[in-house]
């Protein structure tokens, strides 16, 4: 500002304004001396900020807030940066597991042992090899090293205790993978041990597992072949409905990645696979809903009342009924008979309700081969629809005997009686005179209520006919609403 008014000055000066050099003289050392105190009291503080910013305050009030900005933005940038490496280092974590898996299948189905092995995968692939070669010191202290990884792959630990079943039996394998495993409390070792459980605590023990990893498919397997036919020798329905369960749920799993990612022979993965579909498809032909309900009832009706046949899908040892609601089950008994697939007396496979029984529901239990009682299993009884149900199906299964000729006092007689004691399924009776067809209709008073229909003096017997009837047809319409086949009968003469 001093220069300013010296240069104005000065120029005002030499255009003949001579009573202002005394101002321009003054102008100019203010100039001077002014200038020289800016730049020495500055100097310092320009070595950051510049000169201008040194000398004006507001200057440096925006460079130091620009220079805040500038700082955080640099802050968040390196927060980014240092998300990205963690996002990136979580993802190789994860993917470190599969690229093992694929480098394993990869170099054992590349062939040749591997004489300076490092990683885990490069052990398993020389262990397998020289278990199959017969070196098997080698192999086990190849297998020892892969363990050192504790990698979770499942087949490698089978594939261990196999091998020391050959060599040492299976407790002494049990013995020598447990003292191997010590202090490996989690991973692959600790369900393994679980494999090596006697039976009923090594299926309690995989129940438990596979529930607290539901999606691990392996449990599943193992369980359901625990309960096989060629684990078990012989099954139960019991033991069919839960094999059928695991498979169902060892599928599922497998279904959602829950093998795959833990075995690296996939041949094996293969062989779990194909025997899981098998045993499925055993188990689904054995009939709709026969698993889960293997009793049916058939009923038989008489003057006293009506017998009542069991039918059981499976062998069993004792069977058990009674009226829902009544005292306890009572047994059928034992039929004096022995069962040829067990060896063991067979129950007696019915029993009998009385001609009152009213309209209820049947509750039947049996024992299977094991001894355990299956059941209850509840069927619906009503007397004049299993009274219906039982005259029709005695009604097909003796057609041959609905009509007969007789000849008496010189006339032709067709007799209906048979008809007439099982009249109470039957709707209508048509019958044909040497026709075909039936066209005529046989009256007769039907019988609406339970049990067997009674024969007495008001039940019509027989019809007189032409004695040029050289045949009857007869055909049934049960009250069901089904119409029988055409019956043909020919006069015996």
């Amino acid at each position: 500002m001093a220069i300013l008014a010296f240069v104005l000055l000065f120029i005002l000066y030499r255009r003949g304004n001579e009573e202002l050099l005394g101002s321009v003289a003054f102008s100019g050392i203010a100039a001077g001396v002014f200038g020289l105190i800016v730049f020495f009291q500055s100097a310092e503080d320009a070595e950051e900020s510049g000169f201008i910013a040194a000398a004006i305050p507001g200057v440096a009030e925006l460079q130091a807030s620009l220079g805040i900005i500038d700082a955080k933005l640099d802050s968040i940038a390196e927060d980014t940066q240092s998300l990205r490496e963690s996002a990136a280092r979580l993802e190789d974590n994860s993917a470190q597991v599969l690229r093992t898996l694929e480098e394993m299948r990869e170099n054992f189905a590349s062939g040749g042992l591997i004489d300076k092995p490092r990683s885990p995968e490069d052990y398993y692939h020389n262990a397998r090899l020289q278990e199959l070669g017969g070196d098997y010191s080698a192999a086990r202290r190849s297998y020892i090293s892969y363990f050192r990884s504790d990698l979770p792959l499942l087949d490698p630990h089978l594939r261990f205790l196999a091998f020391l079943k050959v060599q040492e039996g299976t407790a002494g394998a049990r013995e020598t993978y447990t003292t191997l495993m010590a202090g490996k409390e989690g991973g692959m070792p600790a369900y393994v041990r679980l494999l090596l459980l006697p039976a009923p605590q090594r299926v309690m023990a995989l129940e438990t597992y596979a529930e607290q990893h539901p999606q691990f498919a392996p449990a599943y397997y193992h369980l359901s072949e625990d309960v096989s036919a060629r684990r078990l020798g012989f099954q139960t329905f019991a033991d069919k409905r839960t094999e059928q369960r695991y498979l169902q749920k060892f599928q599922t799993a497998d279904e959602a990645g829950g093998l795959l990612k833990h075995i690296i022979d996939q041949s094996l993965v293969e062989e779990w696979r194909n025997d899981a579909a098998a045993r499925l498809q055993a188990l689904n032909g054995l009939g709709e809903g026969v698993l889960e309900n293997p009793v049916s009832l058939s009923f038989g009706v008489n003057n006293s009342g009506y017998t009542v046949t069991v039918g059981i899908a499976e062998p069993a040892l004792e069977i058990l009924w009674n009226v829902q609601g009544s005292t306890e089950p009572r047994s059928t008994g034992d039929s004096g008979a022995i069962n040829p697939q067990t060896g063991k007396p067979m129950p007696q496979m019915f029993f009998t309700l009385p001609a009152s029984q009213r309209d209820t529901r049947l509750e039947i239990r049996y024992r299977d081969i094991k001894g355990v009682v299956q059941g209850p299993y509840s069927f619906e009884f009503k007397g004049k629809q299993q009274s219906e149900d039982a005259n029709q199906r005695i009604l097909e299964s003796t057609t041959t005997s609905w009509v007969s000729f007789r000849d008496y006092e010189g006339k032709r007689l067709l007799y209906f009686t048979h008809l007439m004691s099982y009249r109470g399924s039957i709707r209508n009776i048509q019958y044909g005179l040497n026709s075909a067809q039936p066209n005529k209709n046989f009256r007769f008073k039907p019988w609406n209520k339970a049990g067997m229909a009674p024969i007495d003096a008001k039940t019509p017997m027989y019809i007189t006919v032409p004695r040029s009837t050289d045949y009857v047809t007869v055909q049934l319409t049960y009250k069901s609403g089904e119409q029988s086949a055409v019956q043909r009968f020919d006069y015996p003469g």
